[in-house]
């Protein structure tokens, strides 16, 4: 036994066949499929959303350990001829330490990195002094400062910024203790006050569901792990749970669901014609290169918020709002 020299791929075969590495993978998998049906049934956007965390963080350390026990074969090869069950115990062990400790480390270093391609806008725009007239900034921080205070958070700015490209643009940030609302301009003019006081309910809405967070962790899990396959469908369901859980926040918020679907037809018809200028991120919000989207897009179809939005119109309209004017059949269905 002494004088036997293992091949890697020989240590390796014998490691992944070993009943409590079998048995651990097997466990990491069951895991990520039970996670992951969570996420697909359940109706609530905080269970949804924990499922979301839960899949990449049992994802990333299955990854590590993996990897982690890979070096691990390679470095101990020496000794597997000499003790093959004593080396690839060790290994098993050493390898859990990385899986417990690497992947919050990545995280946190990732996510810097990720904040940046998220938040260009902020990065950007939202450091300079307020732009718009007079009139503007004091309409949009009426609206904003009643919207706070139904809402009952704290520490949350408002930032009107320039236009992008002449866009209609908002956004939300939540970064290490800072919590910015901002809106261009362009959509400060473009939009009557409901529909305005709808779209910054969504942005409120994003700093309520700590969409920061979420997002940054996704992008961050998707950089550091691309190779993974469920690293991008999670980025994305991330991103448009986001957006969904804003639309219903919003909703509840103004109680106008109407205002908002308006709001999107309108931001949605400005930016339609000028794709090539949107960037290929969620970190604006309300920005949508086309109205229909898939598994792996990170905004949910237009037409699905429009729906939603005018089923939580129909709903209030039952009550005692039939007679609040609504956008027209025919702008709404523009969308479609």
């Amino acid at each position: 036994m002494s004088n036997w020299n293992p091949s890697l791929f020989e240590i390796l075969g014998d490691y992944f066949r070993t009943n409590f590495v079998v048995a651990g993978i097997l466990l990491a998998c069951v895991a990520l499929v039970a996670s992951i049906s969570v996420f697909i049934f359940a109706r609530n956007y905080n269970t949804k959303s924990v499922s979301l965390l839960t899949t990449m963080g049992i994802s990333s350390s299955l990854w590590i350990f993996v990897f982690s026990s890979l070096a691990f074969c390679i470095g101990f090869m020496g000794q597997y001829g000499k003790s093959p069950d004593g080396t690839i115990l060790n290994v098993a062990r050493l390898a859990l330490l990385p899986t417990l400790v690497m992947g919050p480390i990545v995280f946190y270093f990732l996510r810097t990195r990720a904040m940046k391609q998220i938040y260009p806008f902020f990065a950007l725009t939202v450091k300079g002094d307020n732009s718009g007239t007079d009139s503007i900034r004091n309409r949009t921080s009426s609206l904003f400062s009643r919207l706070i205070a139904i809402s009952k958070l704290t520490g949350i700015g408002l930032s009107i910024v320039p236009s992008l490209a002449n866009l209609p643009v908002s956004a939300a940030l939540d970064w290490k203790g800072e919590k910015i609302v901002a809106i261009s301009t362009k959509a400060t003019e473009s939009l009557d006050d409901d529909e305005l006081n709808a779209v910054l309910a969504h942005e409120i809405g994003h700093i309520a569901h700590r969409d920061s967070l979420r997002k940054t962790m996704a992008t961050a899990y998707r950089t550091a792990f691309v190779f993974d396959p469920l690293a991008r469908f999670v980025e994305a369901a991330v991103y448009r749970d986001g957006e969904l859980y804003a639309d219903e926040y919003s909703a509840k918020l103004t109680g106008k669901p109407a205002a908002l679907a308006s709001a999107l037809i309108k931001i949605y018809e400005s930016v339609r014609s000028t794709p090539s200028l949107i960037p290929d991120t969620a970190g604006l919000s309300l920005l949508m290169k086309n109205h229909e989207a898939g598994i792996f897009s990170k905004q949910p179809s237009l037409t699905l918020r429009i729906k939603r939005l005018l089923e939580m119109e129909r709903r209030l309209q039952s009550g005692s709002l039939e007679n609040q004017e609504k956008p027209s059949k025919k702008n709404l269905l523009r969308a479609r």
